[in-house]
């Protein structure tokens, strides 16, 4: 059975902080981080935010301007999963005081190929059997990156509730090396039939899980992570911007699509 990718995170709850920057969806956006500011406030700073590394060093995070989407900074996760087994985890994230439905993106750079072992998450939902028990939070779904026969990077979708990857719409989808691309899903947290779970690598539908239950309540936490175990190099960057909750769909193109 895979090993559970456990993010630490601020177990609080709270309203939505409104967002403002270059996406171009009005009052639907209701969060984004840019990293102008050259810190993590824009997470730390709104209810269940949280950005850090774990365990300590050499994992780490970073703002940095060696890689950037727009603007002029982005973050940086390093993470170092050698072949002992061990889980590294940095991670950003946004915890309790989501809406049961929204969109979700984030822009990532991947500076090289990396040779990939059981698993690397780079965008999970987590899940709560209680909305209001922190001790009842638990993993749900993992996109991970993996690498093909060729060398190239893809992705594939993980569901904690069956131990199992859920089999993509679009077969080995390629993630491109040296180039930004964004992973946006649109996630309806439902224990009935209204579930629904959707991912876009770079606008092209990859997978659309619909008409089944996604999470047992309501309580939604989203996180743009690295989170490895055996990978080569071990040492692997990931850099992450222009990160969105909103009522509707951001799109690469980063304005409102129907």
């Amino acid at each position: 059975m895979r090993a559970r990718p456990i993010l630490p995170m601020v177990l609080l709850l709270g309203a939505l902080a409104a967002g403002c920057g270059p996406l171009d969806v009005g009052s639907d956006l209701l969060w984004t981080a840019r990293f102008e500011t050259g810190d993590f406030s824009e997470w730390h700073g709104v209810a269940g935010g949280d950005a850090q590394a774990f365990p300590m060093p050499p994992n780490m995070i970073a703002v940095s301007n060696a890689q950037v989407h727009t603007g002029s900074h982005a973050a940086a996760l390093t993470i170092t999963a050698g072949s002992d087994g061990a889980q590294e985890n940095a991670g950003l994230s946004r915890a309790g005081g989501l809406p049961t439905e929204a969109y979700y993106s984030a822009w990532y750079y991947l500076p090289y190929s990396v040779s990939v072992g059981p698993f690397w998450v780079i965008f999970k939902f987590r899940m709560r059997t209680n909305a209001n028990d922190a001790n009842t939070a638990g993993e749900l779904f993992d996109m991970d990156l993996a690498t093909l026969p060729s060398g190239e990077m893809t992705l594939r979708l993980y569901d904690h509730r069956t131990s199992a990857d859920i089999p993509l719409d679009v077969s080995s989808p390629i993630v491109p090396v040296e180039q930004w691309f964004q992973l946006e899903a649109f996630y309806r947290a439902a224990d009935d039939t209204t579930g629904r779970l959707t991912y876009w690598l770079n606008g092209q539908q990859v997978v659309d899980l619909a008409g089944a239950p996604t999470s047992p309540t309501s309580w939604v936490e989203w996180d743009a992570c690295s989170v490895g175990e055996n990978l080569m190099p071990s040492t692997a960057t990931l850099y992450i911007d222009d990160c969105a909750i909103s009522r509707s769909r951001v799109g690469p193109a980063g304005r409102l699509t129907e």
